[in-house]
């Protein structure tokens, strides 16, 4: 009895000296972090830590915390302590990035090598020797490999690539292989009940891993052919996180990688004396990050004003003095309902289409139809409005003023585009002015100009706001004016 209680209480010492360790290893790689990239220090220490001590090979975010075990933090350790601070880093900007934040249609194993890469290619970015890994020459070999059949490697585009031109099987083994860091089991379905996944599960190490590669092999058999498994971008993650329907670790997380987002990306750009060139891909993705995660919907009604509207304002009706009135005096209310109601929607708006040969025209059209189909199912325009669509090449094409939904329904039946020459911006906010001197446009809320970029921008700010919606986050160049808000349209 005494024997067992002994080696009971050798083991737990010998537990409680590995957990040690290992929380040592770790404050030594965020330490590393830090003092070789400051701009990261909102970062490192935003996530929880949380050993797994039944567990072994234990290595994954949340979003909140980071899980793992200490056999596994010894494990990689042996490799160096650069080797484990890179892998160190590569899960947080998984967090910084909210890779996990996913919808349970996504194919898994396209998502799990698109985030990977990615973080690899910014981690490579950056330069730093505390990053530096026994298979950092590979990986750099393999990324420039990557980057000339598939483009840039933003997560988004590299997963959309993936869908539509699958890789084949020896591909995904070396990618797995290279530049696989971290467990993603955690991403997809946990359990919401626990914000600790790691011990939801009575399965065996083994069973866990095989469980996961099967997900994998079945998600890559499925047919892409179904739209809701195509539109994984980062407007749509953000969302789905309004309902029910995505089951993403991210939900559990209680960190704000928004902010923390926005902190490294205004800290790297100020640390640019220091840093040069160096880190211009985290640079460049922190950046589109930020941009792209504006809903559409949302940033049309940026553009709305108050007006007052000729209908019932329900919301400051009081139907108790209302009906007491009726019962106590038969047929006379005390009080009547408000005939108007102040509404915040668009009456004046001037949306610009760049027609020129560069502008793929089917796109075109899908941008007008969304845009008008948020405008007229979200109330963002009210039953009667004045919208110019202005198409515009080297110089204005046409001018359709729409009046009302009758006008839209019409316009988009017999949209024609016209053009087709070369670009520029000027000749639209030329026109614009023409039309408020001539007060056409007495309320005008804003431009928004459909482009893919590449042309001559105006250098004056307009009185009015204005927004370039681009056909992808490429197009988006340093010409772009200050003054201007930058938006990327998704199809």
């Amino acid at each position: 009895m005494v024997s067992k209680r002994f080696n009971n209480e050798h083991k737990d010492r010998e537990l409680n000296k590995d957990a040690i360790l290992a929380e040592k290893i770790i404050a030594a790689a965020q330490d590393k972090i830090v003092a070789s990239m400051r701009f990261m220090d909102s970062a490192v220490f935003a996530l929880k830590k949380e050993i797994a001590l039944d567990k072994k090979g234990v290595f994954m975010v949340d979003g909140t915390t980071l899980y793992y075990s200490s056999d596994e933090i010894f494990a990689r350790m042996k490799r160096g302590l650069s080797s484990f601070t890179h892998d160190y880093m590569h899960v947080l900007l998984h967090c910084i990035f909210k890779h996990y934040y996913v919808s349970e249609k996504v194919n898994r194993l396209y998502w799990d090598l698109a985030s990977d890469i990615a973080v690899e290619e910014m981690i490579e970015s950056l330069g730093a020797p505390c990053l530096n890994t026994p298979e950092s020459s590979e990986r750099r070999d393999e990324l420039k490999r990557i980057k000339a059949k598939r483009g840039r490697l933003s997560v988004d585009r590299l997963y959309k690539s993936f869908v539509n031109d699958p890789p084949i099987e020896a591909e995904v083994g070396l990618m797995r292989e290279l530049f696989t860091v971290d467990d993603h089991l955690l991403w997809y379905g946990a359990d919401k009940s626990s914000n600790k996944p790691v011990e939801t599960s009575e399965a065996s190490d083994d069973e866990l891993e095989n469980s996961s590669l099967q997900d994998q092999e079945e998600n890559q058999q499925r047919s892409f052919d179904d739209d809701t498994d195509t539109k994984f971008n980062i407007t749509s993650i953000e969302e789905l996180g309004n309902n029910e329907e995505c089951d993403g670790a991210a939900l559990l997380s209680d960190q704000d990688w928004d902010k923390i987002r926005e902190t490294v990306k205004t800290a790297l750009e100020m640390d640019d004396a220091s840093f040069g060139d160096v880190g211009g891909t985290m640079k460049r993705e922190l950046r589109y990050a930020e941009e792209k995660r504006i809903d559409y919907s949302t940033f049309l009604r940026k553009f709305a004003a108050n007006h007052e509207t000729l209908k019932v304002d329900d919301d400051s009706f009081d139907y108790i003095m209302y009906t007491y009135g009726l019962n106590r005096y038969r047929d006379m209310p005390l009080i009547e309902p408000l005939e108007y109601k102040d509404e915040k929607n668009i009456r004046d708006l001037v949306i610009a289409i760049d027609t020129s040969g560069s502008t793929d025209g089917e796109l075109v059209k899908k941008f007008v139809d969304k845009s008008f189909d948020i405008l007229c199912n979200n109330d963002v325009i009210g039953a009667k409005f004045n919208i110019h669509v202005v198409q515009c090449d080297a110089e204005i094409q046409d001018d359709t003023v729409l009046k009302n939904r009758d006008d839209v329904d019409g316009f988009l039946r017999n949209l024609e585009i016209k053009g087709l020459g070369g670009t520029d911006f000027r000749p639209v906010f030329h026109y614009i002015n023409e039309l408020i001197r001539k007060k056409e446009l007495r309320n005008l809320r804003g431009l928004l100009y459909f482009t893919d970029g590449k042309g001559t921008y105006p250098k004056r700010k307009p009185v009015y706001d204005t927004a370039f919606i681009f056909v992808d986050d490429d197009a988006c160049g340093d010409d772009v004016p200050a003054w201007a808000m930058k938006v990327y349209f998704d199809e």
